[in-house]
This record gives C-alpha cells, structure tokens and sequence, in this order.
C-alpha cells in the first residue's frame, strides 16, 4: 500500500517520468497543501560545484565551517525551482523555528543554535544536508502525476536523506517496497546494459 501523499513521505520517480529533472530521483516532502501546493526537495542530488548556482562567500557566511565539520557532501540540487534558494534539513527538532517534517527530520531553524548543538558534526553521521532550488506543485498538479504512474509514494526514511551514498538512494528506496519495485530497482540506467 503506498504511503499518504503528506510531509515527510517519498515520492520516487517512475521509469515512466520523462522529466530530466526528476529523471531516478527521490523526493521527500516537506509540505502539503491541499489546496494550496506540494512542496519538496530531490534528496538524492549532490552538487559537485555549488559555486556555480550559488555564490562561495554567500555560502560560506551561511554554512560557518559546518561543512568541514559535516564532512562535505552538504549541499544538494533540491530541484528545478528557484535554484538560488537556499533549504536545509537537520536532525535536530529543538532549535527555534525548526519545522518538523516527520519523526527525526526537520527543516529550518537557526543555524548557528544548530551549530552550537552538543555534539552536533561529532558523530560517524551527517546530521545536515542544504538543498538549492526546490520542486512544488500546484493543487491537484501532483495527485494526477501519480495517478498516471509518474511517481511511487513510499514512507521516507530520515537514513537515505542523511545517506553518504547519495547516489543509490533510488535503488535503495524502491528495493526497500519489495515485490515488483524491487525488481525494478535492478533495471541500470543506460538501457544497453540490460
């Protein structure tokens, strides 16, 4: 049974979507609005060069050495809409102003109180990932996407958002379905493999 289309839940492009930006991607929601709008961020895209989207002193004053201390690999493709704006999940639900998106991630807050964290940056673990750009869609924009199979609705899982291997999220998230998603998680990417 696929999850409730809500906050914190997956949304795993289909082999069927034919969007390049969403081509074996995985997004987590992190706001739904009826009515209103879905919004979410890719999980499953590291930049290689941020620079080139966003400006390194712009960033630098942000992040304030918390990605050497996070260990790199912070900062991700979020998604094809304002790719200058700035997202950033954590683990930590007790800072001001943080929004909890589901058990054990949240988003915003202030980010030096996230910094000055006890033990925040010192485990084996990434408790912190930035997103440039975002995905949303307009009411009723998503619900007919998955009625025509675009996307699979999966629960998220806070580990495959912090994962150090971002790269097989896709594979990970449907293999975890089971039955005939798992199978598909084996089908390779360039076709002339198979």
């Amino acid at each position: 049974m696929p999850a409730p289309l809500e906050a914190g839940t997956f949304l795993i492009a289909s082999l069927g979507l034919e969007d390049p930006n969403f081509t074996r991607s995985v997004v987590v929601i992190l706001q739904h609005r009826p009515e209103e709008l879905t919004l979410g961020v890719v999980i499953n895209r590291p930049l290689g060069d941020r620079e080139k989207l966003y400006p390194a002193d712009e960033l630098n004053n942000l992040t304030n050495g918390l990605e050497a201390e996070q260990g790199g690999r912070m900062f991700y493709q979020g998604g094809p809409v304002h790719p200058g704006s700035l997202i950033f999940l954590h683990r930590v639900g007790h800072i001001e102003e943080a929004t909890r998106i589901c058990e054990g991630l949240y988003t915003g807050g202030d980010l030096d109180a996230l910094r000055a964290e006890p033990g925040f940056g010192e485990s084996d673990r990434p408790d912190l990932r930035f997103y440039l750009g975002y995905a949303n869609w307009a009411p009723d924009q998503l619900e007919a996407e998955i009625s025509l199979g675009a996307w699979i609705l999966t629960p998220g899982e806070v580990e495959l958002v912090f994962t150090e291997e971002p790269e097989t999220v896709w594979q990970r998230a449907l293999h975890g379905m089971g039955g005939k998603y798992a199978a598909m998680s084996y089908i390779p990417e360039d076709s002339s493999l198979n």
